[in-house]
């Protein structure tokens, strides 16, 4: 299961990956791009089709590996219908009715014939719903979702991270129970959101659009239902509110505002958490990052109230909702603004101590060269140091090597393309996933990996938080460091590949330990050659030896 799992989350980040560049030429020769409005951020027209590259990679792994059985066709279809409504839209825009309908067609595809339906209710007992009942209020609640997604995909990234720390807590809660099916429809849609955030971050290349929000939306619904209703049952069924909570308040709050005034529930306006915050004189990024850190703090709620009565999780969410309104409200009312004019006088919230560092360069060229070292380390000692190397990897890694040697001559000295990214993220995964499966002699010094992926991390963290350039701060840098800090800690989580949870963040911190290495001024696009093409001779050879022995 655990190899699965991993190949799939790999399998669904790099098919996004792959598709968005076509994506966003393809968007701009068919001018479907988000332009801006009154009621938007961005100032510049950007291309709204990367939901279709999240969809696809994302379904990609469970049709490669899945048990094909009733809940996971109705899932896939159900996505196929959310899709292709939300694409019509965002290619042609559609009245919100016919989208509801295409909504309501894809929940009732995964209630009726997957048999995804919520029987069990907070204060409701033991006792299982009865379908007149059961049947209309999921169907109310999924459609709800899916709009609550998409409602909250107003910022750049803000959607995905939303969604990915809400699957991350499903795909935490569904583990014990072995639910492969959940856990692979979860891992796949997780490696989809971060293949796109690497395009969708601040500022944002391309947008989901309309058919990613609902795709997003659609299957957190989806997926939540299934962990708390069938497959982990021993969940307390208030958990869902807590998991999707921010953007099911979001939802509640602005529609109940429009209908206090008067308005059409339904009508865009800017009335958001995100633009509230934005009106709170917070920047882009920072929005995002307060919103992230709101998702984490009910997440983890979720997480430690799984098993709690259901009066104790209404009432903390209650509050929360409460505390949050009340303090949106409160800085509105009182003037209160993150930032100050600059003629006030008043001392920026990043303090005068950080922008002198970001000048100075000091730590992050300190950074910069640590990771340098670091990567050809943990690539050339993983590479000769593990026990066996199969042949399937050694094959891939002598093909891997000739196309590396054939861009090498034509190449040298400059940037990296996509070909050689690629080159060297496969190599980094094949390290990773050798050294997890058969570590032979590393298998005495874990410590020291860790210590040496816990330094790259705050590398990672520092390159973020200092560099002028393209490598910079994002709230991105928020679910990496997330990822990399909580998920080798979780406990009950080890399985037979050593431990997926942290392969995955090993893979992270070293995907972004190249693109620190790759991305700034002191730039050592050679270095990284040298060291992809090494690995994969390394890894070559030893494929080849082991195959002939």
């Amino acid at each position: 299961m655990a190899v699965t799992l991993f190949f799939s989350f790999i399998v669904a980040t790099f098919a996004t990956m792959v598709l968005i560049p076509p994506l966003v030429r393809l968007a701009e020769w068919l001018h479907v791009v988000d332009r801006p409005a009154a009621r938007k951020v961005h100032r510049t027209p950007v291309p709204r089709l990367g939901g279709v590259a999240m969809a696809i990679g994302a379904v990609l792994p469970p049709i490669m590996w899945a048990t094909m059985h009733s809940r996971m066709v109705g899932f896939l279809c159900g996505v196929a219908v959310i899709l292709f409504f939300g694409l019509w839209d965002d290619l042609k825009g559609i009245d919100y009715r016919l989208k509801f309908l295409g909504q309501i067609i894809a929940v009732l595809i995964v209630v009726l014939y997957a048999g995804v339906v919520v029987r069990y209710v907070p204060f409701w007992g033991l006792e299982p719903l009865p379908d007149y009942v059961a049947i209309p209020m999921t169907v109310f609640a999924l459609v709800g979702v899916t709009n609550a997604i998409n409602l909250a995909d107003g910022l750049d990234g803000l959607a995905g991270g939303i969604t990915l720390l809400s699957l991350g807590i499903i795909g935490i809660l569904a583990h014990p129970s072995g639910d492969i099916g959940l856990l692979l429809a979860t891992v796949s849609v997780i490696g989809s959101i971060v293949g796109f955030l690497r395009f969708n971050t601040y500022p944002a290349r391309i947008f989901m659009g309309d058919g990613g929000s609902q795709f997003l939306g659609f299957s957190a619904g989806v997926l939540v239902v299934m962990l708390t209703q069938q497959s982990n049952t021993a969940l307390s069924p208030a958990l869902p509110l807590m998991i999707l909570g921010l953007p099911i308040l979001d939802t509640v709050m602005v529609m109940s505002e429009r209908l206090y005034e008067g308005r059409s529930p339904f009508l865009p306006d800017k009335n958001h958490i995100h633009h509230k915050l934005l009106a709170l004189g917070f920047d882009h990024y920072e929005a995002v990052f307060v919103i992230y850190l709101l998702q984490t703090m009910l997440v983890a709620a979720a997480y430690f109230l799984r098993f709690e009565r259901d009066w104790l999780i209404l009432s903390l969410y209650g509050l929360f909702c409460l505390a949050l309104i009340g303090s949106l409200k409160a800085g509105m009312a009182t003037g209160w603004r993150c930032h100050r004019h600059p003629h006030q006088g008043a001392i920026p919230v990043v303090p005068g101590w950080i922008q002198w560092l970001r000048k100075d360069q000091r730590i992050l060229r300190i950074a910069f060269y640590f990771a340098v070292v670091a990567i050809p380390c943990y690539f050339f000692l993983g590479a000769l140091l593990v026990e066996r190397v199969p042949k399937d990897i050694g094959a891939l890694a002598c093909a891997l090597l000739i196309v590396l040697l054939v861009l090498y001559v034509t190449r040298r000295h400059k940037p990296f393309n996509i070909v050689e990214r690629a080159c060297a993220y496969i190599a980094g995964i094949c390290v990773v996933y050798l050294v997890q499966v058969m570590p032979g002699a590393l298998a005495d010094l874990s410590l020291y990996r860790n210590i040496l992926f816990a330094a790259m991390t705050v590398a990672v963290a520092i390159g973020f938080r200092f560099s002028k350039e393209r490598f910079r701060v994002t709230p991105m840098d928020f679910l990496v460091i997330l990822v990399a800090l909580v998920v080798p800690n979780l406990p009950d989580v080890n399985i037979e590949m050593g431990n997926a949870g942290i392969a995955v963040a090993m893979l992270i911190v070293l995907f972004y330990s190249i693109e620190l290495v790759l991305n700034n001024f002191w730039r050592r696009w050679d270095v990284m050659r040298l060291t992809t093409s090494v690995t994969l001779a390394v890894l070559g050879l030893r494929g080849v030896v082991g195959a002939l022995t």
